[in-house]
């Protein structure tokens, strides 16, 4: 009985000391790894500590040297206690099977939202936070309360001739029909022109002859809907169109100041009043200067949901040696002093498209009211090259032929 009882207990000895060695090993590998984490965390945290002092300036890194000498930082942040520990396993496991952290209260209400909404509602943020983004929309107040007025009498509230320019080009007009036009051939190029010639005129070697600038110049073609087809992108806007222009008339010999201002940023009312201010400088600096052309484009309201959208397409495409291209257009402010002048050279370059390219232009359109900036000179036109209804391809393809136009019309009027 003895020798059992002495058996008996030699095992419960045995159990009891592999008890003892499993808590003291269960405990040693938490403190190794509280040891372990604590290791870790410091080089992060003077890593992160070393770079704020870093970004201090100069005179100051002494001072707060040393009164981290003086007054120690607490590390009670820094320290994993095994509570840390438990708590940073539950908040693990909570996460991964509720999407949900409990440091995070957001979390909380996105996890009963669909995952799309949220992305969609952080997409959205993302967006209005970046700053100076050329493809964001612009919205123009003023242009929407004139387009909403109705043809008639001009409105009362509205004083200064360039507010009534404002206007004035977003009202429908008439088409010009001459009536006393002159046969003139121009035997050089073997055009036969049913329009009279403007007077001639005189170019400076070596000086400046032409000035391209814009009165809208955030007028876009389709890619660029945006801003209810405005946009700061150049390349998709009438600018690109001036650009082509520019080159094109360069190419013939003659020197062009393309001034790419924006007028109509970010307000579209008092378009003509700016952009009157950068062409009379512009002038004054260069005297030589005797041609402007004012490039925009034409514009319908709603073109995408238009039930007439077909057929404003189709009446702003025209086929120029099988291409594709916009038609262009010149546009008469009836108030302007020179009125007869600026007549008599849109229909003069008109007649040499015609010629040269049947039906790419429009007939030339003369609105009710307005100016237009078009008394600079006796050679200045505003000339619409598509609309929004045509790509910026067709666009560019149609300022190819248009500045071989107005080259053509140039050279046979210079003196």
């Amino acid at each position: 009985m003895k020798k059992k009882a002495s058996g008996l207990r030699d095992y419960q000895n045995i159990i009891i000391l592999i008890l003892i060695l499993g808590i003291l090993f269960f405990f040693g590998k938490m403190i190794l790894d509280k040891n372990s984490f604590a290791e870790m965390s410091m080089p992060v945290k003077e890593e992160a500590k070393m770079e704020q002092e870093k970004n201090l300036p100069s005179q100051n890194k002494f001072l707060v040297h040393a009164i981290h000498q003086v007054f120690p930082i607490s590390n009670t942040d820094e320290k994993i206690s095994i509570r840390n520990y438990f708590e940073k396993v539950y908040s693990s496991f909570a996460s991964n099977l509720f999407y949900v952290d409990f440091r995070n209260p957001v979390t909380f209400v996105q996890a009963q939202f669909p995952a799309s909404l949220t992305q969609d509602i952080q997409l959205a943020r993302e967006n209005t936070e970046t700053p100076g983004d050329a493809t964001r929309d612009i919205f123009f107040v003023e242009e929407e309360d004139i387009g909403s007025i109705a043809t008639g009498t001009l409105p009362e509230d509205i004083d200064g001739e360039h507010d009534k320019d404002d206007l004035g080009e977003l009202w429908e007009g008439v088409y010009l029909v001459g009536e006393e036009d002159i046969v003139d051939s121009l035997d050089s190029s073997a055009l036969s022109i049913n329009a009279e010639k403007p007077a001639k005129i005189k170019f400076e070697e070596g000086k400046p002859h032409v000035l391209i600038y814009h009165t809208h110049g955030t007028e876009s073609y389709k890619p660029a809907s945006e801003g209810n087809y405005h946009t700061l992108r150049k390349e998709y806007s009438v600018i690109a169109i001036g650009e082509i222009l520019t080159k094109e008339l360069e190419k013939r010999g003659f020197n062009v100041i393309h001034d790419t201002t924006y007028h109509d940023y970010p307000s579209y009312s008092g378009s003509y009043s700016r952009s009157l201010q950068t062409a009379e400088k512009i002038l004054k600096e260069n005297p030589s200067i005797k041609v402007v052309f004012d490039i925009h484009r034409d514009g319908y309201d709603h073109i995408d949901t238009s039930p007439n959208r077909e057929a404003l397409i189709a009446s702003n495409r025209a086929v120029v040696n099988n291409e594709t291209t916009t038609k262009f257009q010149f546009v008469i402010g009836p108030e302007t002093p020179n009125r007869t002048q600026v007549e008599t050279f849109a229909a003069y370059i008109k007649a040499v498209s015609d010629s040269k390219y049947p039906d790419f232009s429009k007939p030339i359109l003369v609105k009710p009211y307005g100016r237009f900036n078009q008394f600079l000179t006796d050679y200045t036109a505003l000339i619409e090259v598509g609309s929004n209804a045509n790509t910026i391809e067709e666009a560019k393809r149609a300022a190819g032929y248009l500045g071989n136009v107005l080259a053509e019309a140039l050279e046979h009027i210079r003196e």
